[in-house]
C-alpha cells in the first residue's frame, strides 16, 4: 500500500520531465503528503504533457452520493481491470505520480517503526496512477502489487513504479492491457529505506527532518 508520500516541487519535477503545460498554481515540496489532499500529477492532453493538481483519493465519474468513496488512495493492481471503481480509469486515463520517495510502517514486537523508501540513487521518480473527472473535480488513486526487492523487507505490498522510459505508453489512452504493461515494467530492485522518525505518523507535521534517518 501507500498512504503518505513525499512529492517534489514543481521546479523538480519540470527539471526530471519535460512538461508541456502546467498548473497556474505552483506545487511546492512536501514531505507528508496525505489522502485526500491535493497532489500534482503528470497526463496527457492530446499530445502535451500536462501537470497539474488532483485529489488524492478517486471519486469515479458514475459517483452518485454528496461525500467521497472512502478508501480510494490505492489500487491493487491484481484485481484493478475487474472492479467498477478502477476499471474504466485503468482503460482510458491513467497518470502518473511524481515522488521522491514513500513510507511504510514495519510492523515489529515494540510497535509499528515508519521507514522511508527512495531510490537509492536519490532520483525522483513516478507512481503509475489512475485519473477520473467527476462533476470537473479531477481526481487519482496510486496503483500497488506484492513487494519486491528491498521494499518487501518492509510491508508486503508497494506502490507501482514506472521507469521514465515507459511513460509514454502508459499515457497513451491506446494502451491495450494496462495491467500487463505495470507488471512487466514495475521497478523493484532499485530502492532502499532506513527507518525514520514517528513523527511522520501524524498528518499535520512537515518538514525535511522527517525523512531523516533515525538515529541509532
Amino acid at each position: 500500500m501507500c498512504g503518505r508520500y513525499v512529492s517534489p516541487d514543481q521546479s523538480a519535477i519540470e527539471r526530471a520531465w519535460q512538461i508541456d503545460r502546467t498548473s497556474s498554481n505552483p506545487f511546492p515540496r512536501r514531505f507528508n503528503v496525505q489522502p485526500t489532499s491535493e497532489v500534482p500529477v503528470l497526463r496527457r492532453d492530446g499530445e502535451a504533457l500536462v501537470l497539474q493538481a488532483a485529489r488524492w483519493g478517486l471519486i469515479p465519474h458514475w459517483w452518485k452520493k454528496d461525500a467521497p468513496p472512502t478508501h480510494t488512495i490505492n489500487a491493487r493492481l491484481e484485481e484493478a481491470a475487474g472492479k467498477p471503481m478502477w476499471r474504466d480509469p485503468l482503460r482510458r486515463s491513467r497518470c502518473l505520480l511524481p515522488a521522491e520517495g514513500w513510507y511504510e510502517w514495519q510492523a515489529l514486537a515494540g510497535g509499528k517503526q515508519p521507514h522511508h523508501i527512495r531510490r537509492a540513487d536519490g532520483r525522483p521518480f513516478c507512481f503509475a496512477g489512475l485519473l477520473a473527472v467527476w462533476q470537473e473535480h479531477w481526481s487519482c488513486a496510486i496503483l500497488t502489487k506484492a513487494a519486491e526487492g528491498p521494499a518487501a523487507e518492509v510491508h508486503d505490498r508497494m506502490p507501482v513504479v514506472l521507469p521514465d522510459e515507459a511513460f509514454a505508453a502508459w499515457l497513451d489512452p491506446d494502451l491495450a492491457d494496462a495491467s500487463r504493461f505495470a507488471r512487466e515494467h514495475a521497478l523493484a530492485r532499485v530502492f532502499t529505506h532506513y527507518a525514520v522518525s514517528k513523527r511522520v505518523n501524524n498528518a499535520r507535521h512537515e518538514g525535511a527532518d522527517l525523512i531523516e534517518p533515525l538515529a541509532a
